[in-house]
């Protein structure tokens, strides 16, 4: 279960899987949406592959923008996206997930959530 959702406009991202050196994965993102007055949140959430399902969810649910994925999950996560960009397909994993309006894209290249921000 997570925390409930305090400010309804405040943008959700998260981490997923087993990245290293998370912490401080986090805490630059968040120091990046302090710096550009963005009203967000970079948070960590403990997944496996069982609970991929789950995580998506949330993400529609809660209204999550992104998600970094472990490479843990990278490949499992394929199958549960409705779509996925042509390289991330070429090469069996998804390293970050994007929700457009509740639909949830997966790409190979974190520069793809960067994108996002701008």
């Amino acid at each position: 279960m997570t925390r409930p959702r305090l400010s309804t406009t405040r943008e959700l991202y998260g981490i997923i899987g087993k990245i290293p050196d998370a912490g401080k994965l986090q805490s630059k993102w968040n120091k990046f949406f302090e710096k550009e007055g963005m009203d967000a949140f970079m948070d960590k959430y403990p997944t496996n592959v069982d609970q991929l399902p789950a995580r998506l969810s949330e993400m529609f649910h809660f209204d999550r923008r992104a998600y970094i994925v472990g490479a843990d999950l990278q490949e499992a996560i394929i199958p549960l996206l409705d779509e996925v960009e042509k390289e991330a397909l070429e090469q069996g994993r998804v390293e970050v997930v994007i929700n457009k309006n509740g639909v949830m894209k997966g790409y190979i290249e974190i520069e793809s959530f960067s994108l996002t921000l701008a």
